[in-house]
Protein backbone atom coordinates (compact mmCIF):
# COMPACT_ATOMS: atom_id res chain seq x y z
CA UNK A 1 0.00 0.00 0.00
CA UNK A 2 2.82 2.42 0.89
CA UNK A 3 4.57 1.52 -2.38
CA UNK A 4 1.44 2.30 -4.43
CA UNK A 5 0.93 5.65 -2.65
CA UNK A 6 4.56 6.59 -3.18
CA UNK A 7 4.39 5.78 -6.89
CA UNK A 8 1.12 7.69 -7.28
CA UNK A 9 2.54 10.81 -5.61
CA UNK A 10 5.66 10.60 -7.76
CA UNK A 11 3.61 10.38 -10.95
CA UNK A 12 1.55 13.43 -9.88
CA UNK A 13 4.74 15.42 -9.36
CA UNK A 14 6.06 14.16 -12.70
CA UNK A 15 3.03 15.31 -14.69
CA UNK A 16 3.00 18.61 -12.80
CA UNK A 17 6.57 19.11 -14.02
CA UNK A 18 5.49 18.33 -17.56
CA UNK A 19 2.78 21.01 -17.50
CA UNK A 20 5.30 23.60 -16.32
CA UNK A 21 8.10 22.57 -18.68
CA UNK A 22 5.83 22.92 -21.72
CA UNK A 23 5.58 26.67 -21.09
CA UNK A 24 9.37 27.09 -21.16
CA UNK A 25 11.60 27.62 -24.18
CA UNK A 26 14.23 25.18 -22.95
CA UNK A 27 14.91 21.79 -24.53
CA UNK A 28 13.15 19.19 -22.45
CA UNK A 29 12.37 15.52 -23.08
CA UNK A 30 10.45 13.31 -20.68
CA UNK A 31 10.04 9.54 -20.70
CA UNK A 32 8.12 6.76 -19.04
CA UNK A 33 8.73 3.04 -19.42
CA UNK A 34 9.91 -0.19 -17.84
CA UNK A 35 13.26 -1.29 -16.45
CA UNK A 36 15.15 -4.53 -15.88
CA UNK A 37 17.81 -5.43 -13.30
CA UNK A 38 20.32 -8.26 -13.82
CA UNK A 39 22.70 -9.39 -11.07
CA UNK A 40 24.01 -12.53 -12.75
CA UNK A 41 26.91 -11.12 -14.86
CA UNK A 42 28.53 -9.60 -11.75
CA UNK A 43 31.11 -11.94 -10.23
CA UNK A 44 31.40 -10.21 -6.85
CA UNK A 45 28.21 -11.96 -5.66
CA UNK A 46 29.15 -15.36 -4.25
CA UNK A 47 25.66 -16.91 -4.45
CA UNK A 48 24.41 -15.71 -7.84
CA UNK A 49 25.58 -18.87 -9.64
CA UNK A 50 27.96 -17.13 -12.03
CA UNK A 51 31.23 -19.03 -12.38
CA UNK A 52 32.04 -17.81 -15.88
CA UNK A 53 33.40 -14.35 -15.11
CA UNK A 54 32.26 -10.77 -15.55
CA UNK A 55 29.51 -10.27 -18.19
CA UNK A 56 28.90 -14.04 -18.42
CA UNK A 57 25.43 -14.74 -19.89
CA UNK A 58 24.73 -11.03 -20.16
CA UNK A 59 22.19 -11.73 -22.93
CA UNK A 60 20.30 -14.39 -20.92
CA UNK A 61 17.25 -12.24 -20.24
CA UNK A 62 14.84 -15.13 -19.69
CA UNK A 63 16.59 -16.55 -16.62
CA UNK A 64 18.11 -13.51 -14.96
CA UNK A 65 16.20 -10.28 -15.57
CA UNK A 66 13.91 -8.69 -12.99
CA UNK A 67 11.50 -6.65 -15.13
CA UNK A 68 9.20 -4.07 -13.58
CA UNK A 69 8.16 -0.44 -13.71
CA UNK A 70 7.80 2.36 -13.94
CA UNK A 71 10.92 4.25 -14.84
CA UNK A 72 10.36 7.94 -15.37
CA UNK A 73 13.00 10.39 -16.49
CA UNK A 74 13.58 13.98 -17.53
CA UNK A 75 16.33 14.98 -19.98
CA UNK A 76 17.53 18.52 -20.66
CA UNK A 77 19.70 19.28 -23.69
CA UNK A 78 22.48 21.72 -22.83
CA UNK A 79 24.91 22.30 -25.72
CA UNK A 80 27.70 20.66 -27.76
CA UNK A 81 25.84 17.32 -27.89
CA UNK A 82 25.66 17.21 -24.07
CA UNK A 83 22.46 16.50 -22.11
CA UNK A 84 21.63 16.03 -18.45
CA UNK A 85 19.24 13.32 -17.32
CA UNK A 86 17.53 12.47 -14.02
CA UNK A 87 15.39 9.40 -13.41
CA UNK A 88 13.48 7.40 -10.84
CA UNK A 89 13.03 3.63 -11.16
CA UNK A 90 10.88 1.13 -9.32
CA UNK A 91 11.48 -2.61 -9.56
CA UNK A 92 10.81 -5.80 -7.61
CA UNK A 93 13.76 -8.15 -7.20
CA UNK A 94 12.89 -11.85 -7.09
CA UNK A 95 16.16 -13.37 -8.33
CA UNK A 96 19.84 -12.58 -8.00
CA UNK A 97 21.28 -14.56 -10.84
CA UNK A 98 20.27 -18.18 -10.26
CA UNK A 99 19.32 -17.52 -6.63
CA UNK A 100 15.59 -17.04 -6.04
CA UNK A 101 14.75 -14.69 -3.15
CA UNK A 102 11.63 -13.24 -1.57
CA UNK A 103 10.35 -10.23 -3.51
CA UNK A 104 12.36 -7.17 -2.52
CA UNK A 105 11.49 -3.64 -3.52
CA UNK A 106 14.06 -1.76 -5.61
CA UNK A 107 14.10 2.04 -5.78
CA UNK A 108 16.73 3.98 -7.72
CA UNK A 109 17.39 7.67 -8.20
CA UNK A 110 19.98 8.27 -10.93
CA UNK A 111 21.49 11.24 -12.72
CA UNK A 112 23.84 11.26 -15.69
CA UNK A 113 25.62 13.34 -18.29
CA UNK A 114 24.93 12.09 -21.81
CA UNK A 115 27.09 12.76 -24.85
CA UNK A 116 25.45 12.21 -28.24
CA UNK A 117 27.78 10.43 -30.64
CA UNK A 118 25.81 11.78 -33.62
CA UNK A 119 23.94 15.06 -34.03
CA UNK A 120 21.20 15.01 -31.35
CA UNK A 121 18.80 16.42 -33.96
CA UNK A 122 19.03 13.16 -35.91
CA UNK A 123 16.12 10.77 -36.04
CA UNK A 124 18.44 8.15 -34.51
CA UNK A 125 20.83 9.46 -31.87
CA UNK A 126 23.05 7.08 -29.83
CA UNK A 127 24.88 8.35 -26.77
CA UNK A 128 27.27 7.39 -24.00
CA UNK A 129 26.62 8.27 -20.38
CA UNK A 130 28.37 8.59 -17.06
CA UNK A 131 26.77 9.43 -13.78
CA UNK A 132 25.77 8.24 -10.36
CA UNK A 133 22.80 7.47 -8.20
CA UNK A 134 21.43 6.05 -5.01
CA UNK A 135 19.67 2.69 -4.90
CA UNK A 136 17.53 1.08 -2.21
CA UNK A 137 17.25 -2.70 -2.62
CA UNK A 138 18.62 -5.52 -0.47
CA UNK A 139 20.60 -2.73 1.11
CA UNK A 140 21.12 0.90 0.11
CA UNK A 141 24.03 2.88 -1.24
CA UNK A 142 25.44 5.06 -3.98
CA UNK A 143 26.38 3.74 -7.40
CA UNK A 144 28.72 4.79 -10.19
CA UNK A 145 26.93 4.40 -13.51
CA UNK A 146 28.41 3.86 -16.97
CA UNK A 147 26.39 3.02 -20.06
CA UNK A 148 25.08 3.43 -23.57
CA UNK A 149 21.71 4.48 -24.91
CA UNK A 150 19.86 5.71 -27.96
CA UNK A 151 16.86 7.79 -28.97
CA UNK A 152 14.79 6.87 -32.01
CA UNK A 153 12.34 9.63 -32.92
CA UNK A 154 9.18 8.42 -34.62
CA UNK A 155 7.98 12.01 -35.10
CA UNK A 156 8.97 15.49 -33.90
CA UNK A 157 7.29 14.86 -30.56
CA UNK A 158 7.33 11.11 -29.80
CA UNK A 159 10.15 8.59 -29.77
CA UNK A 160 11.64 5.49 -28.15
CA UNK A 161 14.59 5.38 -25.77
CA UNK A 162 16.64 2.29 -24.95
CA UNK A 163 19.45 2.34 -22.42
CA UNK A 164 21.83 0.00 -20.64
CA UNK A 165 24.06 0.72 -17.66
CA UNK A 166 26.52 -0.99 -15.37
CA UNK A 167 25.85 0.27 -11.85
CA UNK A 168 28.88 -0.26 -9.63
CA UNK A 169 28.64 -0.31 -5.86
CA UNK A 170 31.32 -1.34 -3.39
CA UNK A 171 30.60 -4.80 -1.90
CA UNK A 172 31.31 -3.24 1.51
CA UNK A 173 27.84 -1.63 1.42
CA UNK A 174 25.95 -4.85 0.63
CA UNK A 175 24.23 -3.30 -2.40
CA UNK A 176 25.46 -5.50 -5.21
CA UNK A 177 26.67 -4.07 -8.49
CA UNK A 178 24.35 -4.92 -11.36
CA UNK A 179 23.37 -4.31 -14.94
CA UNK A 180 20.35 -2.10 -15.51
CA UNK A 181 18.27 -1.70 -18.68
CA UNK A 182 15.33 0.46 -19.62
CA UNK A 183 12.87 0.88 -22.48
CA UNK A 184 10.81 4.08 -22.55
CA UNK A 185 8.47 6.12 -24.67
CA UNK A 186 9.82 9.67 -24.80
CA UNK A 187 8.11 12.97 -25.51
CA UNK A 188 9.74 16.12 -26.84
CA UNK A 189 8.09 19.01 -24.98
CA UNK A 190 9.49 21.62 -27.36
CA UNK A 191 8.63 20.21 -30.77
CA UNK A 192 6.04 22.56 -32.23
CA UNK A 193 7.97 22.76 -35.49
CA UNK A 194 11.18 23.89 -33.79
CA UNK A 195 12.95 20.54 -33.70
CA UNK A 196 14.56 18.90 -30.69
CA UNK A 197 17.06 21.71 -30.17
CA UNK A 198 14.50 24.45 -30.56
CA UNK A 199 16.55 26.04 -33.32
CA UNK A 200 13.91 26.09 -36.04
CA UNK A 201 15.74 23.62 -38.25
CA UNK A 202 13.65 20.51 -37.65
CA UNK A 203 15.17 17.05 -37.20
CA UNK A 204 17.52 15.45 -39.67
CA UNK A 205 16.80 11.96 -40.93
CA UNK A 206 20.42 10.83 -40.36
Amino acid sequence: MILKKFTFILLLLFFNFISKAQSNTNNWVIGIGVNAVDYFPVTEISFNGNTGGFMNQITNAKDHLNVYGPRINVTHYWKNNISFDASFSLNKISKIGDAVINDTNYYAFDASVQYSILNPENKFSPYILVGGGYTFALSSGGTLNLGLGSNLWLSDSIGINTQGMYKYNSPDFGLFSHFYYSFSVIFNLNSGGNGFLGGGRGRNCF
